[in-house]
């Protein structure tokens, strides 16, 4: 088992005690909904500003944060392939903490059989967060409080360890400032003809 599992067993020891809490935490452990909430303010700031030299900035922001979450999936699925270093937390040879997972993914979740290390939810949230970040402070500590949320969330429900969800966030962080900070610059002018095709199509 990873540094910390005994976290899991504290946590998801809460599933069951607030319908309302557990209520809340099924719509936030969601495969859709964070990511869409994500995918809508991506867009909103996309398509949101009349100014031109703003546009034509925050454009470039959230291109470069949607490489980021397409790299940062790649790289959990290369990991993946190579690297599974324990299994969910409903699956270990722990009984107490097994048992509490498992409960807790009934209650809330479901049981999702692929790797668990890293959280591919918490990578390409935290990728879609930092990539906004540092070209939006407001919309980017949106997300992140949204990323934060669903990492929270799959913690909870006992799907991920703690690390699983943390070794996620690193990853989604570093591939985005790696992206926006050093590949896209790196890749010019092809990030700026990518910019002109879209509006040549009538995108931004």
């Amino acid at each position: 088992m990873p540094p910390l599992a005994g976290w899991t067993l504290t946590v998801t020891g809460f599933v069951g005690k607030s319908p309302a809490l557990d209520h809340v935490m099924r719509l936030l452990v969601n495969d859709f909904f964070i990511p869409l909430v994500i995918c809508l303010i991506m867009l909103a700031l996309w398509l949101g500003y009349s100014d031109r030299a703003k546009r034509e900035h925050i454009q470039r922001t959230v291109m470069n944060a949607a490489v980021a979450i397409g790299i940062s999936a790649l790289v959990v699925k290369l990991m993946n392939n190579f690297v599974n270093p324990w299994p969910r937390p409903f699956l270990v040879n722990d009984s107490v903490i097994r048992e509490s997972a498992r409960r807790a993914a009934e209650t809330i979740f479901y049981f999702p059989h692929d790797p668990t290390f890293p959280s591919n939810g918490a990578t390409i949230a935290f990728a879609a967060a930092t990539g906004v970040w540092l070209g939006n402070r407001r919309a980017g500590a949106i997300l992140y409080a949204l990323a934060t949320l669903w990492a929270v969330a799959r913690f909870y429900a006992g799907v991920h360890f703690f690390v699983d969800v943390a070794g996620g966030a690193v990853i989604g962080i570093l591939t985005a400032l790696f992206i926006s900070k050093i590949f896209m610059p790196r890749v010019e002018p092809f990030s700026t003809w990518a910019m002109k095709l879209c509006r040549l199509l009538y995108l931004a």
